[in-house]
Protein backbone atom coordinates (compact mmCIF):
# COMPACT_ATOMS: atom_id res chain seq x y z
CA UNK A 1 0.00 0.00 0.00
CA UNK A 2 1.21 3.73 -1.20
CA UNK A 3 2.16 5.90 1.58
CA UNK A 4 -0.43 8.68 0.08
CA UNK A 5 -2.96 6.32 1.31
CA UNK A 6 -2.09 6.77 4.76
CA UNK A 7 -2.02 10.35 4.57
CA UNK A 8 -3.21 11.28 1.63
CA UNK A 9 -3.31 15.48 0.82
CA UNK A 10 -6.50 17.09 -0.41
CA UNK A 11 -6.60 18.31 -3.50
CA UNK A 12 -6.38 21.89 -4.08
CA UNK A 13 -4.40 22.74 -0.68
CA UNK A 14 -1.26 23.04 -1.64
CA UNK A 15 -1.69 26.73 -3.00
CA UNK A 16 -2.98 27.50 0.88
CA UNK A 17 0.33 25.24 2.12
CA UNK A 18 2.64 27.45 -0.01
CA UNK A 19 0.85 30.99 0.52
CA UNK A 20 1.27 30.29 4.51
CA UNK A 21 4.73 28.79 3.78
CA UNK A 22 5.86 32.06 1.54
CA UNK A 23 4.54 34.43 4.45
CA UNK A 24 6.43 32.60 7.08
CA UNK A 25 9.46 32.72 5.57
CA UNK A 26 9.16 36.49 4.66
CA UNK A 27 7.72 37.29 7.72
CA UNK A 28 10.39 35.34 10.28
CA UNK A 29 13.01 37.71 9.67
CA UNK A 30 10.83 41.02 9.85
CA UNK A 31 9.54 39.88 12.96
CA UNK A 32 11.62 37.91 15.21
CA UNK A 33 13.65 40.98 16.82
CA UNK A 34 10.56 42.04 19.20
CA UNK A 35 8.58 40.16 21.66
CA UNK A 36 5.46 41.10 20.04
CA UNK A 37 6.69 40.40 16.33
CA UNK A 38 7.62 37.00 17.81
CA UNK A 39 4.30 36.52 19.33
CA UNK A 40 2.37 37.24 15.45
CA UNK A 41 5.15 34.98 14.05
CA UNK A 42 3.81 31.99 16.74
CA UNK A 43 0.03 32.93 15.83
CA UNK A 44 0.79 32.62 12.08
CA UNK A 45 2.88 29.50 12.94
CA UNK A 46 -0.46 27.79 14.49
CA UNK A 47 -2.58 28.97 11.83
CA UNK A 48 -0.50 27.38 9.06
CA UNK A 49 -0.28 23.87 11.36
CA UNK A 50 -4.04 24.42 11.29
CA UNK A 51 -3.94 24.90 7.57
CA UNK A 52 -1.64 21.66 7.03
CA UNK A 53 -3.84 19.34 9.72
CA UNK A 54 -7.04 20.35 7.97
CA UNK A 55 -5.44 19.34 4.65
CA UNK A 56 -5.30 15.95 5.31
CA UNK A 57 -8.61 13.80 5.06
CA UNK A 58 -9.13 9.95 5.14
CA UNK A 59 -10.32 6.76 7.38
CA UNK A 60 -9.60 4.28 9.04
CA UNK A 61 -6.59 3.48 11.92
CA UNK A 62 -3.84 4.84 10.07
CA UNK A 63 -5.36 7.97 9.39
CA UNK A 64 -6.72 8.77 12.98
CA UNK A 65 -3.14 7.85 14.43
CA UNK A 66 -1.59 10.38 11.79
CA UNK A 67 -4.56 13.00 12.77
CA UNK A 68 -3.43 12.10 16.28
CA UNK A 69 0.40 12.86 15.63
CA UNK A 70 -0.50 16.70 13.67
CA UNK A 71 -2.90 17.77 16.63
CA UNK A 72 0.22 16.52 18.87
CA UNK A 73 1.97 19.13 16.52
CA UNK A 74 -0.38 22.10 16.62
CA UNK A 75 -0.60 21.53 20.63
CA UNK A 76 3.26 22.12 20.63
CA UNK A 77 2.89 25.17 18.22
CA UNK A 78 0.41 26.41 20.60
CA UNK A 79 2.48 25.76 23.31
CA UNK A 80 4.89 27.57 21.85
CA UNK A 81 3.17 30.49 21.39
CA UNK A 82 2.31 30.35 25.34
CA UNK A 83 6.08 30.85 26.51
CA UNK A 84 6.56 33.91 23.75
CA UNK A 85 2.95 35.69 25.17
CA UNK A 86 4.60 34.94 28.71
CA UNK A 87 7.82 35.65 27.92
CA UNK A 88 9.06 31.84 29.82
CA UNK A 89 12.16 30.46 28.88
CA UNK A 90 11.08 27.71 26.78
CA UNK A 91 14.65 26.26 26.10
CA UNK A 92 13.64 22.46 27.99
CA UNK A 93 10.42 22.76 25.65
CA UNK A 94 12.57 23.45 22.73
CA UNK A 95 14.45 20.12 23.04
CA UNK A 96 12.09 17.78 22.95
CA UNK A 97 9.22 19.74 20.76
CA UNK A 98 11.85 20.32 17.81
CA UNK A 99 12.52 16.66 17.34
CA UNK A 100 8.85 15.81 16.96
CA UNK A 101 8.45 18.55 14.61
CA UNK A 102 11.25 18.00 12.33
CA UNK A 103 9.93 14.47 12.16
CA UNK A 104 6.19 14.97 11.46
CA UNK A 105 7.60 17.55 8.70
CA UNK A 106 10.06 15.21 7.34
CA UNK A 107 6.99 12.84 7.08
CA UNK A 108 4.44 15.26 5.65
CA UNK A 109 6.77 15.74 2.75
CA UNK A 110 7.56 11.93 2.30
CA UNK A 111 3.72 11.98 2.09
CA UNK A 112 3.58 14.84 -0.86
CA UNK A 113 5.76 13.55 -2.60
CA UNK A 114 4.58 9.47 -2.37
CA UNK A 115 1.51 11.87 -3.87
CA UNK A 116 2.92 13.37 -6.63
CA UNK A 117 4.48 9.94 -8.19
CA UNK A 118 1.44 8.44 -7.58
CA UNK A 119 -0.14 11.16 -9.66
CA UNK A 120 -1.51 10.01 -13.14
CA UNK A 121 -1.13 13.69 -14.77
CA UNK A 122 0.99 16.25 -14.34
CA UNK A 123 -1.21 19.20 -13.17
CA UNK A 124 -0.67 22.57 -11.51
CA UNK A 125 -1.81 20.85 -7.95
CA UNK A 126 1.55 18.73 -8.79
CA UNK A 127 3.64 20.93 -9.80
CA UNK A 128 2.82 23.20 -6.55
CA UNK A 129 3.07 19.95 -4.56
CA UNK A 130 6.74 19.67 -5.57
CA UNK A 131 7.24 23.49 -4.93
CA UNK A 132 5.61 22.84 -1.34
CA UNK A 133 7.89 20.25 -0.68
CA UNK A 134 11.01 21.98 -1.74
CA UNK A 135 10.15 24.54 0.76
CA UNK A 136 9.20 22.09 3.50
CA UNK A 137 13.17 20.70 2.57
CA UNK A 138 14.65 24.07 3.78
CA UNK A 139 12.74 24.81 6.56
CA UNK A 140 13.23 20.84 8.02
CA UNK A 141 16.99 21.38 7.61
CA UNK A 142 16.58 25.06 9.03
CA UNK A 143 15.06 23.46 11.81
CA UNK A 144 17.83 20.59 12.22
CA UNK A 145 20.61 23.35 12.19
CA UNK A 146 18.70 25.36 15.10
CA UNK A 147 18.45 22.07 17.03
CA UNK A 148 21.80 21.61 16.56
CA UNK A 149 22.99 24.91 17.49
CA UNK A 150 20.63 24.79 20.63
CA UNK A 151 22.40 21.35 22.03
CA UNK A 152 25.61 22.53 21.13
CA UNK A 153 26.10 26.46 20.88
CA UNK A 154 28.86 27.50 18.32
CA UNK A 155 28.26 25.13 15.85
CA UNK A 156 28.29 28.07 13.34
CA UNK A 157 29.99 30.55 12.96
CA UNK A 158 27.74 33.68 12.31
CA UNK A 159 29.91 36.52 11.50
CA UNK A 160 28.87 40.00 12.31
CA UNK A 161 25.05 38.61 11.94
CA UNK A 162 22.60 38.08 14.51
CA UNK A 163 22.27 34.72 15.78
CA UNK A 164 18.87 34.57 14.86
CA UNK A 165 16.32 31.33 14.12
CA UNK A 166 15.80 33.37 10.10
CA UNK A 167 19.70 33.48 9.73
CA UNK A 168 19.87 29.28 9.75
CA UNK A 169 16.78 29.48 7.53
CA UNK A 170 18.79 31.45 5.28
CA UNK A 171 22.00 29.45 5.60
CA UNK A 172 19.38 26.19 4.86
CA UNK A 173 18.18 27.79 1.76
CA UNK A 174 21.38 29.20 0.38
CA UNK A 175 22.95 25.27 1.03
CA UNK A 176 20.00 24.05 -0.75
CA UNK A 177 20.11 25.81 -3.79
CA UNK A 178 23.88 25.07 -3.45
CA UNK A 179 24.53 28.86 -3.83
CA UNK A 180 27.07 29.15 -0.41
CA UNK A 181 27.97 32.61 0.10
CA UNK A 182 30.24 31.61 2.78
CA UNK A 183 28.88 34.20 5.30
CA UNK A 184 27.37 31.53 7.78
CA UNK A 185 29.92 28.40 8.58
CA UNK A 186 29.02 25.09 10.22
CA UNK A 187 32.14 24.72 12.55
CA UNK A 188 31.64 21.39 14.23
CA UNK A 189 31.49 17.75 12.11
CA UNK A 190 28.08 16.87 12.76
CA UNK A 191 27.14 20.83 11.51
CA UNK A 192 29.43 19.77 8.31
CA UNK A 193 27.50 16.67 7.69
CA UNK A 194 24.48 17.87 7.92
CA UNK A 195 25.38 20.94 5.54
CA UNK A 196 26.79 18.39 2.74
CA UNK A 197 23.76 15.97 2.96
CA UNK A 198 21.58 19.04 2.33
CA UNK A 199 23.59 20.17 -0.32
CA UNK A 200 23.43 16.50 -1.93
CA UNK A 201 19.29 16.23 -0.80
CA UNK A 202 19.13 19.98 -3.05
CA UNK A 203 20.64 18.89 -5.94
CA UNK A 204 19.16 15.28 -6.25
CA UNK A 205 15.50 16.83 -5.58
CA UNK A 206 16.20 19.07 -8.72
CA UNK A 207 17.67 16.77 -10.66
CA UNK A 208 15.14 13.68 -10.70
CA UNK A 209 11.66 15.35 -9.15
CA UNK A 210 11.53 18.63 -11.29
CA UNK A 211 12.83 17.29 -14.48
CA UNK A 212 11.00 13.98 -13.95
CA UNK A 213 7.67 16.51 -14.04
CA UNK A 214 9.13 18.07 -17.01
CA UNK A 215 9.27 15.15 -18.70
CA UNK A 216 6.02 14.02 -17.78
CA UNK A 217 4.62 17.02 -19.43
CA UNK A 218 6.70 16.86 -22.25
CA UNK A 219 5.33 13.28 -22.63
CA UNK A 220 1.87 14.27 -22.04
CA UNK A 221 2.02 16.60 -25.28
CA UNK A 222 3.46 13.78 -27.40
CA UNK A 223 0.72 11.90 -26.53
CA UNK A 224 -1.88 14.04 -27.33
CA UNK A 225 -0.82 14.93 -31.01
CA UNK A 226 -0.58 11.22 -31.25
Amino acid sequence: MSLSKYMPVRKGSYTSLLICLLVTMVGLPLFEHSPLGRILLSIWFFLTSGVLLASIYGDGVRHCMLKIAGAIFCFLVLANLVFEATGWSSSLFQMVAMPYGLIFLILVVALILSSIFKADQVTPDVVLGAVVAYLLLGICWGGLYSFIELIHPGSFSFGEGDRELSSLFYFSFVTLTTLGYGDILPLTKIARTTAYLEAVTGVMFTAILIAGLVGAVRLGKRDSHQ
